[in-house]
């Protein structure tokens, strides 16, 4: 059995992304039969108030998830066995999207002191050639080892899909940053569709509730919006192409990169407003076809895009 530290921001309301990632990875975890804990990473920067900090060291983790930017606030001098696995900020400047963060020049320092006494790996859920161009770095100047971890499912939620949902679409998701797909996809879709659910920044809820009232499979498309840069730069896929699918959604994406992972029988995707709404009537028409594609893709997804797949990857990295 092994310890394992989640280190996060645990009561950030807005990242949904990150709890369901984190969620993810703890519930996998323990269904492995390991110990696992999370911490606030507020409280570790707080040095007036050092609990936080003395917990961890109590718990004494084999290994410790968090953000490679996290690492100044951690008392490694006190859990020197200890394995790291860093979710890694892009080493080399990256201009496609404003959200895109750059490695600190004093992280850097603080990566390069502990190399040689920690077992560092990073990870990075980027496409292959992102992590070429932008995360080699870690490797070629740190000499730390960088596995590529993508998005993925949470198999201890698979659900079934539902013949005849009650709502005609789902839709999850932060407008702010993905404001020119959200008006070319979604905003048409709610044109012409009544009886739909949507949560955004302005309307929240968080991953638990929907898991907890089952609001994909009870819905009949779960329409899937990446960001103008992530589709044209081939960035990433967002954690929704795994989720929505494992809980009973039928999804509609926008990203041509999912195509690599996913066949046309698994998975549609749609690449405008038109296209969107097209398939949006035939499969609420066609509910047959729609229950075949999404078992497809949850066989898909439980064989090769659940976080026991990424915990195997990242203890044969380590």
């Amino acid at each position: 059995m092994k310890k394992i530290a989640y280190i996060y921001q645990t009561n950030n309301k807005w990242s949904y992304a990150a709890k369901t990632v984190a969620n993810g990875f703890r519930n996998a975890f323990i269904d492995r039969g390991d110990s696992f804990s999370f911490f606030d990473i507020i409280k570790l920067q707080n040095s007036f108030w050092p609990a936080e900090k003395l917990k961890l060291i109590s718990f004494s983790p084999d290994i410790i998830f968090t953000s490679v930017d996290n690492i100044p606030y951690l008392p490694l001098n006190r859990l020197k066995s200890t394995a790291l696995v860093l979710w890694g900020s892009f080493y080399s400047p990256c201009d496609y999207e404003p959200q895109i963060d750059t490695i600190l020049k004093k992280t850097k320092q603080v990566l390069s002191k502990y190399s040689s006494k920690h077992n560092i790996l990073i990870w990075s859920q980027h496409d292959e050639l992102i992590n070429e161009r932008f995360f080699s770095g870690y490797q070629k100047e740190l000499g730390l080892k960088v596995i590529q971890l993508l998005h993925c499912a949470d198999k201890t939620k698979y659900t079934e899909p539902l013949l005849a949902p009650e709502y005609d679409f789902l839709w999850v998701g932060n407008i702010g940053h993905r404001l020119t797909t959200y008006k070319s996809f979604i905003e048409p879709l709610k044109k012409e569709f009544d009886n739909y659910l949507e949560y955004t920044e302005h309307n929240m809820i968080n991953p638990e509730t929907i898991e907890s009232r089952q609001l994909y499979s009870r819905s009949f498309i779960t329409p899937n919006v990446h960001t103008e840069a992530q589709i044209k730069n081939k960035i990433l896929l967002n954690e929704r192409v795994f989720t929505s699918t494992m809980l009973g959604g039928f999804q509609i994406c926008d990203n041509l990169l999912a195509r690599k992972y996913f066949n046309d029988d698994e998975l549609v995707i749609a690449t405008d407003s038109g296209d969107f709404i097209e398939k949006t009537y035939h499969y609420i028409s066609h509910p047959e076809e729609r229950i075949e594609m999404i078992k497809k893709m949850q066989v898909n997804i439980l064989k090769n895009h659940t976080y026991f797949n990424r915990i195997d990857d990242i203890l044969a990295a380590l």
